[in-house]
């Protein structure tokens, strides 16, 4: 599928790429016909369709349109391109991944964050950890771009030291309830499908007992408080 989009993609001209005012020879460095032509699609696409919305975003830290680019990312495969084909996916790999990150991240850092969060964070997380009634029921919208993913971990006391996690979940009958808060989520309020950490067993080492949870956006209790207004990553 995604080979297809290439040849759509590439046929206008692209400036070569530079550094410092010297051309930068992909093929040098190592990179396949294949790894080209993404990064060629990817920054074709990224300046005709998210560059018109950049400025605006960072200075009012709103992306209007920002459901249309995520459905169009998705149309391109770029959202299940470390997923299997069976959910949707390109299964092209990290370093695939990694292209499609610096290629937006030089239009809009924040936005590429949003990417990254929803693509690697939550769907390859589904994909490497989900069973396969997950699987179906969550990766093919995530990675078509009609739903949008996050991951929450951090927390008001524990950031970097994610271990520290204060939420509490414990089973009662047939599910799970979660108990807590969690902070400084991207995708957080506007997410449609989280992966929730929470601490399952209370007595042994801080860094076991730790549980993953998937968790409609409309669950109930559950709700989001305020949007954080950030010194940069903006437009999320």
């Amino acid at each position: 599928m995604l080979r297809n989009v290439f040849k759509v993609a590439t046929k206008a001209a692209v400036p070569a790429r530079r550094l410092a005012g010297i051309p930068i020879d992909d093929a040098l460095f190592g990179l396949t016909d294949d790894q080209i032509e993404l990064r060629t699609m990817c920054r074709n696409f990224f300046e005709a369709e998210l560059e018109p919305h950049a400025d605006e975003a960072d200075r009012t830290d709103v992306f209007k349109d920002f459901r249309k680019f995520w459905l169009q990312c998705g149309e391109m495969g770029l959202h299940g391109i470390t997923s299997p084909e069976e959910y949707g996916g390109t299964d092209m790999g990290y370093f695939a991944h990694t292209l499609v990150m610096e290629e937006m991240s030089r239009i809009a850092g924040g936005i590429a964050l949003s990417y990254g969060a929803h693509s690697n964070l939550c769907i390859n997380q589904i994909v490497r950890n989900g069973n396969a009634a997950q699987k179906d029921k969550y990766l093919p919208k995530l990675i078509s771009g009609e739903h949008i993913g996050a991951l929450a971990m951090s927390e008001t006391g524990s950031g970097s030291d994610v271990m520290s996690m204060k939420i509490r979940a414990y089973k009662k009958c047939d599910h799970w309830i979660l108990n807590g808060t969690k902070m400084w989520i991207t995708n957080g309020p506007t997410a449609d499908t989280m992966i929730i950490y929470a601490r399952t067993d209370q007595d042994c080492k801080p860094a076991h007992g730790i549980t993953a949870f998937i968790v409609d956006g409309n669950a109930e209790g559950f709700h989001c408080a305020q949007r954080l207004d950030k010194l940069g990553m903006r437009g999320r």
